[in-house]
């Protein structure tokens, strides 16, 4: 698998490491920006040179892509400018997926920045010779760059940073023009800190999906985001689901049930014992997070693309379709309390009690079990599982351990990271780089970040406690927040690092206490004019602001004061409302833009009278 310096946010079942909250990409080295529809303008390259440290001496300098389209732009009339905040895939993925910011500009005369993050895509410095060269993967440096940029347009051109230009592009007619942010995911994040931290040039920010509440000092559920992952599921699809999942476990027990699960699941590599049951179960389990991430009404390669199979197209609303095999009468009943996870699963001559993660059963057979509609319901289960493992539909049989998802690669990087040589210091007593990690593609920099900033997010840390689709639980009964992180305010060893590079912190907070101080945490205090959008469908909503209780029936524009709202958009999932307009769009997505574009002119009208 190629790793690369970005990668989207997602879930981590259990455990907890240093800058394990991360997504990896195909491509790093993407040059040319192609617009993912035809008829899109010409998003035109530029770049910037920016110094590694804005606080202080710098060791040097790099150069930061970013990309301009002026084509709604009309130079008689008054200017703004919409500004994407860059996050870790490269500048390309949102130049062709934020479609928001195209629908909306002819409507505010608007110049659209594309802005890429130091140490993602294309702009990763050249490490070598750079004392501590990975400790300039932060936040806070990421959020001076992108004001340095702003301040340079606003001033149209004349506040100077070292700017080197493709060609010669006249900034003029922008000065004083409001500036509006646009994030998504770790990018809303960025965009509600950029007007936190800058409200001098940040206009207006639209923050969407952006887990904020997510740092462990908002006290979120620890399986908060599994509990999300069924919202697009009915409930006898999820009921079928784990009623399957604890009926396999009794299965493997039985001395030809390993031989029969492999006939009737048709898998490549039969199962040789019951040891297979822990990788069966989790292949049918772990793609349900990425499909709800990605249930948009229309076809999209956009998060299998991230950290599935490539670029290949999920089906419309994909989940349902997944639940198309599940969403059916097997005969099947469950009665106990599921919410304790302790409930009985029968049908017919088989029956298996559950008590947290132990199943038991009086003793049936694997003629017992084809003598009920069991059968059905565990080859629906792999139908289900195969609209993200088998999305080209070439795979002829099933594959256990190949299913690429956002979970496995976390396991992955993890290990990776395990094995990683620790060189603080031990190679060189200047922690003077001798590795240029942007000539490596198999460098990954989003765990450097999270290690610098101690951006942990525990909202996915758990799955199968009696709120979700999931069994068997990944911890023991009783587990907390305070059981992963340890003590509040104690230091733990900070993060390793490859040989020849240095930088990161020697010690990490798990309780991200700074991060918190300096960014707010679950504090609204001090955000003005931010949109806080989710989607009820997506599992990162569980840490948005406002979200963790909301449901449907509920007012989806909550007012937070100050000119800030938080939208829940009951039919989205991860960020559609940035995505391009569509015929198919939900009456909720619909109506969440629209109170966005609303906002946006309501800042921008504040925004000239001063």
């Amino acid at each position: 698998m190629t790793k690369a310096c970005l990668g989207l946010l997602l879930a981590v079942w259990g455990g907890i490491a240093q800058g394990e909250l991360l997504r990896s990409h195909p491509s790093r080295h993407t040059s040319s920006i192609a617009a993912g529809d035809e008829t899109l303008p010409e998003c035109v390259p530029l770049l910037v040179s920016q110094p590694l440290n804005h606080f202080g001496p710098s060791p040097g300098d790099f150069e930061q892509h970013l990309c301009v389209v002026d084509a709604y732009f009309d130079p008689t009339e008054a200017a703004s400018v919409f500004f994407y905040v860059g996050n870790e895939s490269p500048l390309e993925e949102y130049v062709n997926n934020t479609g928001l910011m195209y629908s909306m500009a002819p409507k505010f005369n608007s110049l659209l920045v594309f802005a890429e993050h130091r140490y993602m895509g294309a702009s990763v410095p050249n490490t070598i010779g750079i004392p501590d060269c990975l400790g300039y993967d932060t936040i806070a440096q990421a959020l001076a760059d992108y004001a340095s940029i702003m301040s340079f347009i606003a001033s149209g051109g004349e506040n100077k940073i070292p700017v080197s230009l493709d060609y010669d592009y006249d900034f003029s007619a922008f000065v004083g023009a409001p500036i509006i942010t646009f994030g998504g995911s770790y990018g809303g994040m960025l965009s509600a800190y950029a007007r936190y931290t800058y409200p001098s040039l940040v206009t207006g920010a639209i923050a969407a999906s952006a887990p904020t509440w997510g740092l462990p000092l908002s006290n979120p559920p620890i399986d908060a985001g599994a509990s999300f992952v069924g919202h697009g599921m009915g409930d006898q699809c999820k009921a079928n689901f784990k009623s399957g999942l604890v009926i396999i476990n009794e299965i493997m027990k039985l001395d030809d049930g390993a031989e029969y699960l492999s006939q009737l699941l048709g898998l490549c590599s039969p199962l040789e014992s019951a040891d297979g049951v822990a990788p069966l179960l989790d292949f049918l389990q772990a793609p349900w997070f990425d499909l709800a991430e990605g249930n948009f009404p229309f076809p999209s390669s956009y998060i299998p693309f991230a950290v599935g199979p490539g670029n290949y197209e999920l089906p419309p609303w994909p989940v349902r379709v997944a639940c198309e095999s599940l969403d059916m009468d097997f005969d099947v009943s469950v009665s106990g309390d599921v919410s304790d996870v302790k409930f009985t699963v029968s049908s017919g001559p088989v029956g298996v009690n559950v008590d947290w993660n132990v199943t038991q059963s009086s003793g049936f057979s694997t003629a017992d079990v084809g003598s009920t509609k069991i059968p059905e319901l565990l080859k629906g289960m792999v139908g289900a599982v195969n609209v993200w493992c088998n999305v080209t539909g070439e795979e002829t049989c099933t594959s256990v351990g190949s299913c690429p998802t956002g979970r496995r690669i976390l396991k992955e990087e993890a290990l990776t990271r395990e094995f990683a040589v620790d060189s603080k210091g031990s190679l060189d007593d200047d922690n003077i780089c001798s590795v240029d990690i942007s000539l490596d593609s198999s460098f990954n920099c989003w765990p450097a970040m999270t290690c610098n900033d101690d951006l942990n997010l525990e909202n996915a840390l758990a799955q199968g406690l009696g709120n979700d689709i999931y069994w068997p639980p990944s911890v023991p009964r009783g587990t907390t927040l305070e059981s992963f992180l340890g003590e509040k305010g104690a230091l733990v060893e900070g993060c390793p690092m490859d040989a020849g590079l240095y930088g990161l912190p020697k010690t990490a907070d798990n309780w991200s206490t700074r991060l918190n101080m300096q960014l707010g945490g679950s504090s609204l205090e001090g955000y003005t004019n931010v949109v806080f959008s989710n989607g009820y469908l997506d599992p990162w909503a569980s840490a948005g602001v406002m979200s963790g209780g909301w449901k449907p029936g509920d007012d989806a524009v909550i007012e937070l004061g100050e000119g800030s709202v938080a939208i829940m958009i009951e039919e989205g999932a991860h960020h559609l409302d940035l995505m391009f307009p569509t015929d198919v769009d939900p009456v909720s997505v619909v109506e969440a833009r629209q109170v966005e574009e609303d906002m946006i002119a309501t800042w921008i009208e504040a925004w000239r009278k001063k």
